[in-house]
């Protein structure tokens, strides 16, 4: 019986995390068909007759591309900035635009500022925490020369950020996307570590 649990077990070990996969590819993708569609048949409701499958997902895809190349163009960024105000007088508005906006700067920021996996050692111990240095001037520290440090947590959503000195962490090469999965798998799945040497044996005592 317990054979048959392990094959078991080993198929659902390959079936889960590719129909997860699928499955999340497959409802993005149908959500940004389902949004393109529906604002190209606000426009024109010819033209969405003509929209193929996934012609949604291209369409959503371009647009995203062409406000990346305003971006490039001042006026553009100015009126952007004034929205960004806008924004910021709408008190659960901006709490959102805001939450959202940080977090894209967490994986697409300035390295320097905002972005860099890092080490924290533990004061009076050994222990080293893996964490994301966010900010080197962060608004909670008051005017102290202090860094905020996220610290995730594996196996669920969330974590704490931390205040400390800058030279308590240390930079870690490693991009965001690759701590944040060794922190939310405990680093499990990896290969494993060469196999340490062995000690000599000790010679007998002398008699």
């Amino acid at each position: 019986m317990n054979r048959h649990v392990r094959i078991l077990l080993a198929g659902v070990m390959v079936v889960a995390p590719l129909a997860a996969t699928v499955y999340l590819i497959w409802w993005a993708g149908a959500a940004l068909h389902g949004l393109a569609s529906g604002l190209i048949g606000a426009v024109s409701p010819d033209a969405q007759k003509l929209l193929f499958p996934g012609a949604g997902v291209l369409v959503v895809l371009i647009g995203i591309y062409l406000v990346g190349l305003l971006t490039h163009w001042w006026v553009f960024r100015r009126a952007l900035g004034l929205l960004e105000r806008a924004l910021s007088r709408l008190p659960v508005v901006k709490s959102i635009y805001e939450s959202i906006r940080d977090v894209l700067k967490l994986f697409g920021g300035d390295a320097e500022q905002m972005g860099q996996v890092v080490r924290l050692r533990l004061p009076g111990t050994d222990i080293k925490l893996l964490g994301i240095r966010t900010s080197t001037s962060p608004r909670g520290a008051k005017g102290e020369k202090l860094v905020s440090v996220y610290l995730p947590m594996s196996y669920m959503f969330g974590g704490q950020t931390v205040y400390v000195p800058p030279e308590a962490v240390v930079p870690v090469d490693l991009t965001v996307e690759e701590a944040l999965k060794i922190a939310t798998t405990a680093d499990a799945g990896q290969a494993p570590d060469a196999p340490a040497p062995q000690r000599p044996e000790e010679p007998a005592g002398e008699g």
